[in-house]
């Protein structure tokens, strides 16, 4: 990716049955990850070389069984199998369309709001606090916590929704809160 200049990359990863659509983001070091044709999805940061094995969305978890055919879930297996894939995966930068195809299918049915679109200055519920971490990771709800934010989602992308899967903090100190 560093050498062909490629920020966010977009690429597919066979995981046995399921074909499981990514983004990555180089600077969040961030995997956004979806299922295809269904809509469940899960993110997954990097710590250092390794990624982070807590995957926070429950239907995930269950899909992912489901797609080895397996009764227990090992989420080792998935990352090892990710590692594998990886030296070969086949990217391209991703587009907005993309982007949007992607994400839409990464996210829970409980609200329809899944393009993050600008910060505000606010409170987080509880639902709030679960689909932040779902769409964007724990990394960007601490960052929420320790801001005073809550990411206000929008049911379309932006060229800044996107720009800003690069880096959430660099959004936020280029555009500070919009209300």
């Amino acid at each position: 990716m560093a050498s062909s200049g490629v920020t966010v990359a977009f690429f597919n990863f066979q995981y046995h049955d399921c074909l499981i659509e990514t983004a990555y983001s180089a600077a969040q070091r961030k995997f956004l990850f979806a299922f295809v044709d269904h809509n469940i999805g899960f993110t997954c940061s990097l710590n250092g070389e390794n990624a982070s094995a807590f995957i926070n969305h429950r239907a995930a978890v269950d899909q992912l069984m489901k797609c080895r055919n397996h009764h227990s879930y090992d989420p080792k297996h998935f990352y090892e199998l990710l590692n594998e894939h990886l030296p070969y995966a086949k990217f391209s930068k991703i587009s907005l369309t993309e982007y949007k195809r992607t994400a839409q299918k990464a996210v829970s049915n409980f609200e329809d709001r899944i393009f993050f679109n600008h910060w505000r200055n606010s409170n987080m519920t509880d639902k709030q606090r679960d689909k932040t971490i779902e769409l964007m990771g724990h990394e960007v709800l601490r960052f929420c916590r320790e801001n005073h934010l809550i990411p206000d989602f929008y049911p379309y992308p932006t060229e800044r929704t996107l720009a800003a899967f690069e880096d959430f903090r660099d959004d936020h100190q280029q555009f500070g809160l919009q209300q």
